[in-house]
């Protein structure tokens, strides 16, 4: 039994090459898509940072103070002197519109009074400071304000954040933004 040796011809050895090549050619070919996806993912991920850091956040500390501040009493009572309100149902009657508080005041004089001292003795707002201003607003179901309390210059990047108060009928929404 003879075994007969294993050659290449030059034709096959070329075939090999240029097989070799083309194997070349193509991971090449992949590694430049690989690397143009990348920076387009790249690009897009900083337009998209961009973007965000311009426009309004949602705050959760906003929420919280938002809360809060609805459970502070206020020096307002409707039926009898020690039953003072709290500001959050000061806001539900000053939506209502239908009552008065026991030392004559309207409800929503109370509430905007009370709500100034509690957000500007809460936030450093100047034009020097971070918070260049703030903007607060009280709307029922019906998009009719009840409150509005402004103060400073409102532009560049907004925190804000939201509240739902009960209201008759529906719901009353409270909401405060914070401008940088």
């Amino acid at each position: 039994m003879w075994i007969r040796p294993y050659f290449r011809s030059r034709d096959q050895s070329k075939m090999i090459m240029k097989q070799k090549r083309a194997q070349e050619e193509i991971v090449g070919f992949v590694a430049i898509v690989l690397l143009v996806v990348i920076a387009l993912v790249i690009f897009l991920g900083i337009s998209l940072y961009k973007n965000k850091t311009s426009s309004t956040t949602e705050s959760t500390d906003l929420y919280d103070f938002l809360s809060s501040i609805t459970e502070y009493t206020t020096d307002c009572a409707i039926t009898y002197e020690p039953a003072y309100l709290k500001l959050g149902e000061l806001i539900q009657e000053c939506s209502s519109g239908s009552s008065i508080c026991v030392s004559g005041k309207k409800p929503c004089d109370v509430s905007l009074q009370t709500l100034s001292v509690l957000i500007n003795s809460s936030f450093l707002i100047s034009q020097e400071a971070s918070t260049k201003g703030y903007e607060f607003k009280a709307i029922d179901s019906n998009n009719k304000e009840s409150l509005s309390l402004t103060k400073g210059n409102c532009t560049g990047s907004i925190t804000s954040s939201e509240v739902l108060l009960p209201g008759f009928p529906g719901t009353i929404s409270v909401s405060l933004k914070l401008c940088s």
